[in-house]
């Protein structure tokens, strides 16, 4: 049993045990050490109450609800598992906006670990999306969505749905089109990506003249759990493609 299950057990139990009427006066406590030797000389009582909600949380964190064709890594200037992100947010997008939408943005380390080939787990997406992101939809102004692939040329990248073309060409974007056609300066474009990006985060500054912004509160590794149960319930392996959405030209 590692100090991190120890950490979210003793929070989960902290939160279902506050009562709204309650506020708490004063904080105090002991620093205890949680190293080898309290492995060694471990609290009964202690250890019968976390290994209680361990066995709960280990029979949901493995159930394996898809397989992978193969495995996807995460890096620039696209990946699998950037493109099978990006590509799953547009989606949502689609079902969601009025129109569907016309790009989904995510950034690269967004991701924290690589897609395993076989068997995916309800734990390797907790590992993946580790980040309790939101899915936001912008209303963006063409002139900013030039300034959004602006950035993505400088630091050589990120997840892009594909229906989006880009070409870089010494840090600047040499052309780019959306769903076959050029910006259009005037065009208002419906974008997918996620509350930490709409901040401005992560070079994405363009996204803080946004039109409209409407965080969802789903979070991105809800919206791929699911996408994941749905394309097994369909019979579907997980697959991405490498298709020179983005290409940097040496």
């Amino acid at each position: 049993m590692n100090i991190k299950t120890i950490w979210i057990v003793f929070l989960a139990i902290s939160l279902l045990s506050c009562k709204s009427q309650y506020q708490i006066a004063e904080i105090n406590g002991t620093l205890i050490e949680v190293d080898s030797t309290f492995d060694n000389q471990s609290n009964s009582k202690m250890y019968n109450l976390v290994n209680t909600y361990k066995t709960d949380l280990d029979l949901e964190m493995n159930e394996v609800i898809g397989n992978s064709f193969e495995q996807m890594e995460y890096k620039r200037p696209e990946s699998l598992l950037t493109n099978f992100t990006s590509d799953v947010m547009k989606k949502y997008g689609d079902e969601h906006l009025p129109g569907g939408a016309d790009i989904g943005v995510m950034n690269v380390h967004g991701h924290r670990a690589n897609m395993p080939k076989g068997a995916i787990t309800v734990g390797n997406l907790y590992e993946i999306y580790s980040f309790d992101n939101t899915i936001t939809f912008l209303e963006l102004k063409g002139v900013d969505l030039k300034r959004m692939f602006d950035a993505y040329a400088r630091i050589g990248g990120a997840g892009i749905s594909s229906n989006v073309k880009l070409k870089i060409e010494n840090s600047k974007v040499k052309s780019v089109t959306v769903d076959g056609k050029p910006i259009d300066n005037d065009k208002i474009y419906k974008i997918v990506t996620l509350d930490y990006l709409a901040g401005g985060n992560d070079n994405m500054s363009a996204f803080l003249d946004a039109v409209s912004t409407t965080d969802t509160g789903v979070t991105l590794r809800d919206i791929m759990i699911d996408w994941v149960r749905e394309q097994t319930r369909q019979g579907n392996e997980i697959k991405s493609v490498l298709d020179g959405r983005i290409e940097v030209i040496e």
